[in-house]
């Protein structure tokens, strides 16, 4: 697994070198529109990008800017997009993001998106902590994911260990996770919303209690990212996408009966179980980071960077951001 941990950042690094080129961010059509580019993933954390798509936010505040949205299956994805040039700005989650920087991707934080709550979910009656886990799977997201690294610090804390249960992990996206778990092919699943609340509600499945004392609710999940070349060479573009992030949010925050209309469909579930999720304290819209210094931290000194870790929020972040 350490080695599995080393490819990831080795192969970041390998993208970066192979294809750094200016970012799509500010690139002229023949008419004179400027093309943004914006990759996310799936999920009501990306709740803001959605109001920030239907309202046409951004073309709100910066006229003649034409923006196109990409949805991709991962951190990773997003990240080479990053690192290739064809993505401006980006939603991913913290520990994707902190591994791009410290590997070279050329962006920062822009400002955080949101804060949704995580939790290890099982099948199985006699798992209650982590010590009750010997052989038992645990499915989540990816190696190198903010799940991984969440599983490694309840280890760390609990076992005396990071890796601990690194050779318990199975890699599989939340949805299969969720598959797996319901049909006992996995007994447990570290994931976020909305599959804790779908899970949740399933009989037979309960919550292992393991992660709210290493990463409280509340605490940064996705950040929204920027190319340094948006940042530096496109300043009124950018902090267009920073005010329509910022009215996004505040929107989400003041009318969640009518986000909850917007967002159920694409969670499958009707307006009122959506609103239930929204109004999770756990569920937290804002653009005030939380925690990434701790994460980071943890994460070069238990060996999940290739490169030194940042020794401030300054080396992760642009000047802008709010929060630790």
């Amino acid at each position: 697994m350490k080695k599995a941990r080393k490819i990831i950042a080795a192969s970041l690094i390998a993208v970066v070198a192979v294809c750094f080129t200016a970012c799509g961010g500010g690139d002229s059509s023949e008419s004179g529109t400027k093309t943004l580019t914006i990759a996310h993933q799936y999920g009501m954390a990306y709740a803001p990008f959605e109001v920030m798509k239907e309202q046409k936010l951004i073309e709100k505040y910066y006229d003649g800017v034409e923006v196109e949205w990409s949805t991709l299956n991962s951190g990773s994805a997003i990240n080479e997009g990053f690192a290739s040039g064809d993505i401006d700005v980006g939603g991913m989650g913290v520990a994707p993001a902190i591994t791009g920087v410290t590997s070279g991707v050329p962006y920062k934080i822009a400002s955080n998106m949101s804060a949704q709550p995580h939790r290890i979910m099982t099948n199985d009656d006699s798992i209650q902590t982590l010590s009750d886990i010997t052989d038992e799977k645990i499915a989540l997201v990816n190696i190198g994911s903010i799940q991984h690294v969440l599983l490694a610090m309840a280890a760390e804390e609990q076992l005396g260990d990071a890796h601990a249960l690194d050779n318990n992990i199975v890699a599989m996206a939340h949805p299969d996770g969720m598959s797996s778990l319901l049909s006992g092919s996995v007994e447990c699943h570290l994931t976020t919303s909305p599959y804790v609340y779908k899970e949740a509600a399933e009989e037979g499945i309960h919550e292992v209690e393991a992660l709210e004392s290493v990463w409280p609710d509340g605490n940064s999940f996705i950040l929204m990212m920027a190319s340094t070349d948006l940042y530096e060479n496109d300043p009124e573009l950018y902090q267009a996408v920073l005010s329509a992030l910022e009215e996004a949010i505040t929107w989400i925050n003041e009318n969640k009966e009518e986000a909850a209309e917007m967002l159920c469909e694409a969670e499958d579930v009707d307006a009122a179980t959506m609103l239930e999720w929204l109004n999770d304290p756990a569920c937290v819209y804002s653009t005030e980071t939380k925690g990434v210094m701790d994460m980071a931290s943890f994460m070069a000194e238990n060996d999940f960077l290739e490169n030194e870790g940042p020794s401030s929020m300054s080396d992760l972040a642009f000047d802008n951001v709010v929060g630790n």
